[in-house]
């Protein structure tokens, strides 16, 4: 889709689909409101995109660029490892803002869609990043030399996992909010500390 990136009607196109999938899901919007929304022909959107699904790889995969380019910035900036680690957290969390939980169970739940899997090629993709991020921590003591960099790696692959549970879902407002309580259980413990 290169060739369309300058395009206002695809940049229109996209902006207006991000908007609906991310309130309503993607399952949830049809091609003819994104059409009306975006004011651009049926014609027009199966010129940019062959289905739905295609719209929201492109939206993806923009989202995964940014997100890297972003992570790029902040692990080579002079910001302490706690700060660092801080705005991954928040890069997280920023990142779902807007999602509505249908966006979530679209992805991880809905095998008709098919971004699952491309979502974890995605995750393989900006993997070595976030190993060699870690190891470097671990090298300069901020991480403890006897947490192993695959737990960590594993831990964020469960927190993935856990978003397909649809009752744990369903007990928090937002995907945000779980983010907060799973990061905060790898960081903090999950046992109260004792007064003592």
């Amino acid at each position: 889709m290169e060739q369309f990136k300058n395009n206002k009607k695809y940049q229109d196109t996209i902006r207006t689909a991000k908007e609906l999938f991310w309130k309503y899901g993607i399952k949830r919007v049809t091609i003819e409101e994104i059409c009306k929304e975006a004011s651009v022909s049926k014609m027009t959107f199966y010129k940019f995109f062959k289905n739905k699904t295609e719209l929201a790889k492109t939206i993806l995969e923009n989202l995964v660029q940014s997100s890297l380019l972003d992570f790029d910035k902040l692990i080579k900036s002079e910001l302490p490892f706690p700060q660092k680690l801080e705005r991954i957290f928040l890069m997280k969390i920023e990142g779902m803002n807007n999602f509505s939980m249908e966006f979530i169970r679209d992805i991880y739940t809905n095998p008709n869609l098919d971004l699952k899997e491309f979502m974890e090629q995605k995750k393989n993709e900006s993997k070595d990043s976030i190993i060699n991020f870690y190891k470097d921590a671990q090298n300069q003591g901020f991480i403890r030399n006897d947490v192993k960099i695959d737990f960590l790696l594993s831990y964020a692959d469960q927190i993935v996992k856990m978003m397909e549970n649809e009752n744990l879902m369903a007990q928090y407002d937002k995907p945000q909010d779980f983010i907060i309580e799973a990061m905060n259980a790898l960081f903090y413990g999950i046992v109260k500390k004792s007064d003592k």
